[in-house]
């Protein structure tokens, strides 16, 4: 009889475990089933956005692209005509003796006269494009002398002289001259017509238009060589 009541606690206490340890199991069949399980309910609204994260790391460069369409042609520029510019230019040559002083010198042979300013006849060059001038001339004797003036309208604005007994000799010079339309530049000699034809002597006169300007400006000489 001692011995059954000592057993009986033993006996409850183990029971109890049982039961606990069962109750889970059944909890968890029961929720496993889907026939007992209640029906989903609809969905509920979207929650709210979150904070936004940290910017990331920039990621490796993509390839190139793919030339983009040739764009439409541009509209055409303008064009606009310069006038051309005037010319007026001469060079003449002479043989032989300067005859008849104090008067211009006659020429023999025109290298360039395009045109047509320098009259071959007279010596004389008339101006018909107003602007600033270059004048010249180159002298070469064997055995005689010569003297020559520059003249603008009947006034001298220059003048050489040279002499070459038992060997050639040269002469030359130039003027800046600005000119009106209608002004007139020669050469002539300056010694008697006797001292002139000894020996044998070179003429070239040459001149041409460094600016052409409108007419108005007052004319005048410069810087003689």
């Amino acid at each position: 009889m001692p011995e059954k009541r000592r057993g009986a606690p033993f006996t409850g206490i183990a029971g109890v475990w049982i039961l606990v340890l069962s109750v889970p199991l059944l909890v968890v069949d029961a929720a496993s089933s889907p026939e007992d399980s209640p029906p989903c309910g609809p969905r509920g609204p979207p929650g709210f956005p979150g904070i936004v994260g940290l910017r990331g790391m920039p990621g490796a460069r993509g390839p190139p692209g793919s030339p983009g369409l040739m764009g439409l042609p541009g509209l055409p520029g303008f064009i606009q005509q310069c006038p051309s510019m005037s010319q007026s230019a001469f060079a003449v040559k002479l043989s032989g003796a300067l005859l008849e002083p104090s008067k211009p010198i006659v020429f023999q042979e025109a290298l360039y006269n395009h045109q047509g300013h320098f009259d071959l006849a007279t010596g004389v060059f008339t101006c018909t494009v107003p602007g600033v001038y270059n004048f010249g001339f180159d002298i070469t004797l064997f055995e005689n002398a010569v003297k020559v003036g520059l003249i603008k309208n009947k006034i001298q604005v220059r003048d050489k002289e040279a002499e070459a007994k038992d060997s050639h000799e040269q002469v030359s010079g130039i003027s800046i001259l600005q000119l009106e339309k209608g002004d007139k530049v020669w050469l002539e000699s300056k010694l008697d017509k006797a001292k002139s034809e000894k020996g044998t002597t070179q003429v070239m006169f040459y001149g041409f238009l460094l600016n052409g300007y409108s007419s108005g400006h007052k004319s005048t000489f410069l810087f003689p060589k």
